[in-house]
């Protein structure tokens, strides 16, 4: 079929030998060439289209559960360390101050 295509585009020319050692028609080579290489817009992807209306605001999800390792969001209570060293707890830095009489 590119042998057939190519005579027909560039050269400008039918070029039937490609199509006769295969066994092929021109009508089977131009519709094979019809599927294969020039598809319609819709047909080239195979992601399905979505209904906007349906979809939910993704705003609200972002930043809201980063790393996760298989128990859904977590705190900062976890025991999984993902750089492989040790934990160090973290230092209560807020200041305690004492009600004024």
């Amino acid at each position: 079929m590119r042998h057939y295509k190519r005579a027909e585009t560039v050269d400008g020319k039918v070029d039937t030998r490609a199509l006769e050692e295969v066994g092929l028609s021109e009508a089977q080579a131009q519709e094979m060439y019809r599927y294969l290489a020039i598809a319609n817009y819709e047909d080239r992807f195979v992601v399905p289209s979505s209904h906007r209306e349906l979809a939910r605001d993704a705003f609200p999800e972002k930043s809201g559960c980063g790393f996760t390792f298989g128990d859904g969001c977590h705190g900062s209570d976890t025991k999984f360390n993902l750089f492989n060293s040790r934990r160090i707890d973290a230092v209560d830095v807020t200041s305690k101050t004492e009600p004024h009489a």
